[in-house]
């Protein structure tokens, strides 16, 4: 008598398996897209943080926010590659290693408004996940009301207080 045991898995039985295994992976996948922006926001407000302190450090030496000077060739909206600018004089005085873009891939914006009077503050933000500067009004628009460290939309960051200059 032969005995005709057959060890192993029949296709079906692997095909279930794989099927069941792409299903939990993608699920996993998933579930973890959230966890990926949350960390890119975090990143974000981590790299403001210092480039803020860093700020401070540059006006505590120079009187002023960078860069030196009321004409900001760096200041621009929509924000771009002029935020250089401001990076450089950071990193020239070895205030700040080079941060010039965020995790999504934008330059940060930034505003010196540090030598207009009456209350005038500083943004210095990204434009978060969707890439759309959202705290800009645009073309006459001006900067949205003082809001604190409010940004609007996605965007974040901050806004430096110190448009300390009186009124005329």
């Amino acid at each position: 008598m032969i005995s005709s045991k057959n060890k192993g898995f029949t296709l079906i039985e692997l095909l279930v398996v794989i099927a069941v295994i792409g299903l939990l992976s993608s699920i996993v996948l998933v579930s973890m897209k959230g966890t990926r922006e949350k960390a890119r926001v975090a990143k974000t407000q981590q790299e403001i943080d210092a480039i803020v302190t860093a700020m401070h450090l540059f006006q505590d030496r120079y009187g002023e926010l960078p860069p030196i000077g009321d004409n900001c060739s760096g200041c621009s909206n929509p924000c771009g590659s002029s935020w250089t600018v401001v990076m450089d004089a950071l990193v020239n005085d070895g205030l700040i290693g080079r941060v010039d873009k965020d995790p999504w891939g934008n330059y940060y914006c930034y505003d010196d408004n540090d030598n207009i009077c009456c209350g005038a503050t500083s943004p210095l933000y990204s434009m978060g996940p969707n890439s759309i500067n959202e705290t800009y009004f645009g073309a006459g628009g001006g900067w949205t009301a003082c809001l604190g460290n409010q940004m609007n939309g996605d965007d974040i960051g901050v806004r430096l207080p110190y448009g300390d200059r009186p009124c005329p």
